[in-house]
């Protein structure tokens, strides 16, 4: 490591020599620092750096690297004699970065913070010296010029929690120093950041007692309490409760040394006409802040939402938590028909009844201080609203307008706010809070929560529809109103009798949205209510009949401006979603005839999209086309649906059979077979036979399925109707990659000889044919059948001939699924660091696509790997895993795989006792995908860096 150098990721990525900046270059070097800093003190593969680095890439080039890897290490290395001298260096194809723990911040501030955790017990001062020194490396957030990057996330948040935890750490240690003042005027900051945070008030307290300052401490609980009932409609946590219990008491366990009182804080002034809430605003608390900072910046501040999102209880609250010298206040623009009428009802409200124009009322205020005013319920005014706007902010610097309404206002210096539905635990636990409020004793438990997910889930965690519906309770319970909410109009109704009209029914509060379109606009809001999910524009253009995407944009504008539709973030081509309250709605509008025709388009639209990807999820492309297909499964199972109710066998079938081997992918087991099934059944009942291909296709699929599912006798029968029917459509290739897993089904069911031959032979077929897929397919089913029977050198010299045709063809599953045969080979000749680096291998191929039946596969054979390299903790995590993530899908790989699956989930089992193993699977079980890959990459990462040796 060279002198002088240091690594910084605690704020903007940074390197620096003896104090001065080092030139980074662009922000894909500081990337790229930042990637090997994350992988630090372990080495990182290549693969996964560009993964990183350049993500916004589809196909990113190894060279890009190389050259990358190469400036920065001159940057760092300015004098290194050799390659493998310097800060960067290369193993194979992984890099690791060479430096001290204590160049690189991130290292010594955790080194610094573990010793302060030591020191605690033992010597306070030297546990906050040490804590010191770690806060002071801190200078700003985590790699901030990078934090969009999707792989620094989750380490931003844990060296943020980090951060907190250190702080606090830090104030419990001034308490034992007594240095309460300092300890009271920190935490008090602390707390302002993390008003949440229970700990931080406790700390608080303290500090503030034993300081002398009892009633401040009393003050404190009282504001901690009241924040607590706001924000979450909850009391203190037993912690806070004792406190509070013995600071009353004057405990004498509580007593300290005096020290001066905080400032005042000033008064809250009151509120001429702001409404006071009759209940606890669930939830909001990220938008509170933000429309409190957005109004800090801009004149004029807009939340715009669909209706019953919570628009107006959001711009009380925010009202509410001003500290204005006049107001707030507000005025409510629903009742008004007029939009000339706008300027009287403001005047109104504020008591100026001699106003009669915009300008007279620019000129009374103009001279008033700071003043917050809410106009309400803008949407069916909203022009004349607008011209208020901008004649008040062009005469009246210090009146801030917060208007809610159903479309922007769309006016210069206009900030938007888009008001979302509330989260799901937020939804659940507006439904706990309202319900508590109409059946006396009403409490959220293990027997009501999942039907009370369902209505929230149902109703798009829209507030109104929420309240509605506990509303109901009075009569119905959670499960006959989850089952009315197919017929949610006739349901939800009957609300506060204190709200608007328009907010006593759910119909009510969306109608008053479309009676405001127009009529082409109120079409197309029909129209596009077909689609189940999101669409994109394509979509929207299909089912309206546009003559094309860009006819379809005006009148998709407009709903979107109106709340009707919902543009997703980050999406490219841009994709919209409708709220299913709406989508209700607006398809109760359409007569059975518009419906017919919708519906009809709607299938033309998906089955046209599923086609034109169909060839490509063989290719090069297949990451590309899972992502696409994943967006619309919404859509691929509505129009099934739809064509069997229709009575469009033929076309049920084509879409199953061009869907299957996304479904196989994906694990989408038993939703594939039920469609494909369904479409045979309904296809045989048909005057008219199948179509060749569409069969012979549709057949493969039931083989390929339920192969998945263990049914080794049905999935060998499906193999051969569909070798036969593609043979009969003339398609040589297919019907030989069908025979091969035929051959394969011979074989496992004891004839070896026969399903040997017939495999070979397919193999040869596909060659001669020059059909890379179906010969990759072949050869690596005589790969798998070899070495079942003992000749491992034909097997591994098959199977890396399988994956080098299938690299060459872009065929990214064949390169997995053969690479995975080449992991059993190594197992077998107990060659662990072979069979670990053919795990990391596969790995790195299928989390490209986002395959999912194949790496539940790998993980499981990678179990039995690390069982038999001696790891068998970390073999019964990746098994628990394995058994939690695929039984949420119906596919586990024991029962696809006769021969090895059974016997390597025993190796796992056996490795530990009964009770560790467990304990062990467990703790798999509660992992996600992500964290099990960073484990076997960790773990592969751990092999191929030994040299390699044979398992004994």
């Amino acid at each position: 490591m060279p002198d002088g150098l240091e690594l910084r990721v605690l704020g903007p990525v940074a390197a620096l020599r003896d104090g001065r900046p080092i030139d980074l270059g662009g922000a894909r070097q500081r990337a790229l620092l930042a990637a090997l800093v994350l992988a630090y003190p372990h080495s990182v593969s290549a693969d996964r750096l560009l993964a990183q680095v350049w993500h916004d890439l589809d196909q990113p080039k190894l060279s890009s690297l190389h050259v990358a890897i190469s400036k920065l290490r001159d940057l760092l290395s300015p004098d290194r004699a050799r390659r493998e001298d310097g800060v960067l260096v290369r193993d194979g194809s992984r890099y690791l970065l060479s430096a001290e723990r204590g160049s690189v911040d991130v290292a010594r501030f955790e080194e610094l913070v573990r010793l302060g955790a030591e020191a605690a017990d033992t010597s306070a001062d030297g546990a906050a010296a040490a804590y010191l020194e770690a806060l002071s490396l801190w200078r700003g957030s985590p790699y901030a010029d990078i934090a969009g990057s999707e792989f620094t996330t989750p380490e931003i948040a844990r060296l943020t929690a980090m951060h907190l935890e250190t702080r606090r750490s830090l104030l419990e240690v001034g308490l034992r120093r007594e240095r309460f003042a300092e300890v009271a005027a920190e935490a008090e900051a602390l707390a302002a950041e993390h008003p949440l945070d229970e700990r931080i008030w406790e700390i608080l307290v303290l500090a503030l007692y034993r300081g002398g300052r009892q009633s401040d401490a009393l003050a404190a609980l009282r504001r901690i309490r009241a924040i607590l009932d706001d924000e979450l409609g909850i009391d203190p946590g037993m912690g806070l409760r004792q406190l509070e219990a013995a600071v009353l008491a004057q405990d004498a366990a509580l007593h300290g040394q005096a020290a001066p009182p905080p400032p005042a804080e000033p008064d809250q002034p009151g509120a001429p006409n702001l409404p006071s809430p009759r209940s606890l605003l669930v939830g909001r608390a990220t938008d509170i802040e933000s429309v409190a900072t957005a109004l800090r910046e801009h004149p004029l501040v807009t939340l715009v939402g669909p209706g019953g999102v919570g628009k107006t209880r959001l711009a009380i609250e925010v009202a509410r938590r001003r500290r204005d010298a006049d107001g707030p206040w507000m005025v409510d623009l629903g009742a008004l028909t007029d939009g000339a009428l706008i300027v009287p009802a403001v005047a109104s409200a504020l008591g100026l009844p001699g106003v009669g124009s915009a300008e007279h009322l620019a000129g009374v205020l103009a001279g008033r201080k700071t003043m917050l005013m809410i106009l309400d319920n803008c949407e069916h005014v909203v022009a004349e609203a607008a011209a208020l706007a901008v004649t008040l902010a062009d005469l009246c610097p210090e009146v801030q307008l917060l208007a809610t309404s159903r479309e922007p206002l769309e006016v210069d210096g206009e900030a938007l706010h888009e008001v979302p539905p509330l989260a799901p635990d937020e939804a659940r636990d507006l439904f706990a809070a309202r319900a508590g409020g109409v059946v006396p004793g009403w409490a959220l438990g293990e027997a009501n929560a999942a039907t009370v997910r369902t209505i929230c889930a149902e109703l798009d965690g829209i507030p109104l529809g929420i309240e509605l519906a506990t509303a109901q309770l009075r009569v119905l319970s959670e499960q006959q109103i989850a089952d009315g909410l197919e017929d949610r109009f006739t349901l939800l109704r009957g609300g506060s009798r204190s709200a608007p009209p328009r907010q006593r029914r759910l119909a009510d509060t969306i109608d008053w949205s479309y009676r405001l379109l127009d009529d082409q606009q109120a079409v197309v809001l029909r129209q596009v209510a077909v689609f189940a999910g999101s669409f994109d524009i394509d979509g929207a253009a299909a089912v309206t009949g546009a003559p094309s995407a860009v006819a379809a944009v005006q009148p998709l504008t407009a709903l979107v401006r109106r709340s009707l539709l919902t543009v997703l973030p980050g999406t490219s081509p841009r994709r919209y979603r409708m709220l299913r309250t709406i989508k209700h709605f607006a398809w109760q509008q359409s007569d059975p005839a518009e419906r017919r025709r919708t519906e009809a388009r709607h299938r033309t639209h998906v089955l046209a999209r599923v086609a034109a990807r169909q060839s490509a999820l063989y290719g090069p492309n297949s990451a590309e086309v899972m992502r696409e297909l994943s967006a619309d499964q919404a859509e691929h199972r509505a129009a099934l649906v739809s064509a069997l109710a229709a009575g469009e066998p033929h076309y049920a079938l084509e879409l199953a059979g061009g869907l299957y081997w996304f479904w196989y992918r994906m694990g989408r087991i038993g939703e594939g077979l039920g469609f494909l099934h369904a479409a045979l059944d309904a296809v045989a009942a048909d005057h008219l036979a199948p179509e060749r291909r569409q069969f012979a296709r549709a057949m493969a699929g039931v083989a390929s399925l339920t192969y998945l599912t263990g049914n080794r006798a049905a999935a060998s029968d499906a193999a051969r109707e569909s070798a036969a029917a593609w043979a009969a459509t003339g398609d040589r290739a297919e019907a030989a990659r069908l025979s091969a897993w035929c051959g394969y089904f011979l074989s496992m069911d004891g004839n070896h000889d026969a399903g040997l031959e017939l495999v070979r032979e397919s193999a040869a077929t596909a060659r001669r044919l020059g059909s890379g897929f179906a010969e990759a397919d072949a050869r690596m089913v005589y790969g798998m059948l070899l070495r079942n029977h003992g000749r491992p050198l034909e097997a591994r010299a098959e199977l890396v001939t399988a994956i080098a045709i299938a690299e060459r063809i872009g065929n990214r599953w064949s390169v997995g699924s053969s690479t995975w045969a080449l992991m059993k080979s190594a197992m077998d000749a107990g060659d662990v660091a072979a069979a670990m680096s053919a795990a990391g291998d596969m790995q790195s191929v299928i989390e490209e696509d986002g395959d999912v039946t194949s790496w539940l596969v790998l993980m499981h054979t990678a179990a039995a790997v690390l069982a038999g390299a001696g790891r068998p903790v970390e073999a019964a995590v990746l098994a628990g895993a394995v058994q939690s993530l695929g039984g949420r899908i119906g596919f586990l790989p024991e029962g696809m795989d006769p021969i090895d699956g059974p016997r390597e989930a025993a190796a796992v089992r056996d490795a530990l006792s009964a009770q560790d193993y467990a304990l062990h699977a467990a703790r798999g079980a509660d992992l996600d995908r992500a964290q099990i890959n960073a484990l076997l990459s960790g773990l592969v990462g751990g092999e191929r860096a030994k040299p390699a040796v044979r398992a004994r």
